[in-house]
Formats: C-alpha cells, sequence, structure tokens
C-alpha cells in the first residue's frame, strides 16, 4: 500500500531519497573526474575545533565572591527560606498520606503506566530531597551568620573546576582514514558510493509508492 503524501514519514523518506541521490551524483563525479573532486574537497575539507569555539564556556565565573560579600545577609536569607520550606512542607506532608501524593503525581503524568507503587516511592524520594536541601540550606545559613571563615574554607576545599574541554580533548583531534582511503582509490569509491546511493534511492522509492 501506497504512503500517504502529507505526512511525516512521506516526507522523510523523500528526504532520504534526495540525500541518496546527492550521494549518487558525488559518485558518478568521482568515477568521471576524481582529480577535479579531489581538488574540491581538499578546499573544503576544513577542521572546526569545537573545543575553540567552547572556549568562553569553559571559563568559571567567580559568583561565590559575590554570594559570600555578604555573609549575615545570605545567612538570614536562606535561613528565612528553609524555615518557610520546612514548616510549610510540614504541614503539607501531615495533610496528605503517601498515596495521595502518588495519586497527585500519577495524575499529573495521567498518559504513564507506571504502577500505584511507583508513584509513590516517587512521591517519597521527592519529600526525603526537598526535606534534606531544606536541612543543609539551615546549615548553611548558620554558618554564615556565625561562622563565616568556616563557611570559606569548606567553598574554596569543594571549589574545583573541573575542565570539560580537558576531558573531550580526544575527541576533538582530527581523523582521516577514511579520506586517505577514499583519495587513493577514487573510482572504487565513486562506484561504491554510486551503486549504494542508487540501490537505496530506487528501494526508498519502492517502498514509497507501495509496490
Amino acid at each position: 500500500m501506497p504512503i500517504a503524501p502529507g505526512g511525516a514519514l512521506y516526507y522523510f523518506i523523500l528526504i532520504l531519497i534526495g540525500g541518496n541521490l546527492f550521494a549518487l551524483i558525488i559518485g558518478l563525479l568521482m568515477l568521471a573526474s576524481p582529480r577535479w573532486l579531489g581538488d574540491f574537497f581538499k578546499m573544503s575539507n576544513r577542521w572546526v575545533s569545537t573545543r575553540r569555539m567552547t572556549k568562553p564556556l569553559e571559563t568559571p565565573l567567580p559568583t561565590d565572591r559575590a554570594l559570600l560579600r555578604y555573609p549575615r545577609v545570605l545567612g538570614a536569607i536562606m535561613l528565612a527560606s528553609a524555615a518557610l520550606i520546612l514548616i510549610k512542607g510540614a504541614i503539607f506532608i501531615s495533610e496528605v498520606s503517601v498515596a495521595d501524593g502518588g495519586r497527585m503525581l500519577a495524575r499529573l503524568y495521567s498518559g504513564s503506566t507506571l504502577p500505584s507503587v511507583a508513584w509513590e516511592t516517587i512521591w517519597l524520594c521527592l519529600i526525603i530531597v526537598i526535606m534534606v536541601g531544606a536541612l543543609l540550606a539551615v546549615v548553611v545559613g548558620m554558618l554564615s551568620l556565625f561562622r563565616h571563615g568556616q563557611l570559606d574554607r569548606w567553598v574554596g576545599s569543594a571549589n574545583r573546576w573541573v575542565s570539560t574541554r580537558q576531558i573531550t580533548k580526544p575527541l576533538d583531534m582530527p581523523h582521516y582514514p577514511l579520506d586517505n582511503a577514499v583519495s587513493a582509490h577514487p573510482r572504487l569509491w565513486g562506484g561504491v558510493i554510486a551503486v549504494l546511493a542508487l540501490v537505496s534511492a530506487l528501494v526508498l522509492w519502492w517502498f514509497l509508492r507501495g509496490v
């Protein structure tokens, strides 16, 4: 049965057919004039370093200095926020059972097929994470109010910058084994590319027409 025009699958297959026709043209050019195509690829084949492009994103921003410039103000804000979360959270939790909380989460994601036990587990985990975060905010707020020197030392020991550019450096190094193989035997690879592209385009066209 042919695929009706207008659907996403129809246009996706058309894009694939167009890509295969373009590959067919490249393969025929490699067969007919490999030297011209090789010169063109030498001009256009320029390595673009993603590490250089993303270098500004790797510059650390010293936001800790701005936050710790007024430690007592920061501590008061954190204590007030944590107290509000703990008080309101305790009242809310005392009025809502675990089963009711699980049902509320399930209603938010009505399309999901998770069992009620899973939603209840997620509800408990959310409560634990929120409460532990509020308690940590109380600790940090107390330190900011009364022992901000200790907080500075903790921040200094924990604040270590990890550069993702150094971790991903091996992935950014160019490798040209395939390019070298194609350059060494352009007509062979051109024939392979042309045949595969033509067969793929015909198969996709037959699939599109429902033959």
